[in-house]
């Protein structure tokens, strides 16, 4: 393991492109991941109800293990952003 320490605001950068990714990644597979959803069989929702109702729209949050606090919550480094299609 390195003798380098991280600053937070390396960190920081590190979870923002983290995020990035992650929304990347669900909006270019959006039709796959619907597909899944339609084709499990478990589907209660029409791709009507999804959109009427912007269920596509919703929270991600990325938290680092090591911004965790051992004993409670999200964590000190606890980020979220909306995704906006």
């Amino acid at each position: 393991m390195s003798d380098k320490t991280l600053n937070q605001k390396d960190k920081e950068a590190w979870r923002d492109f983290l995020l990035q990714e992650v929304v990347d990644y669900l909006q270019s597979n959006k039709d796959e991941i619907m597909s899944r959803y339609f084709d499990g069989g478990q589907s209660k929702l029409t791709l009507a109800e999804i959109e009427e109702f912007r269920l596509m729209d919703f929270d991600v949050s990325i938290t680092l293990h090591c911004d965790k606090n051992s004993s409670f919550g999200l964590g000190f480094g606890f980020f979220k952003a909306n995704i906006i299609r």
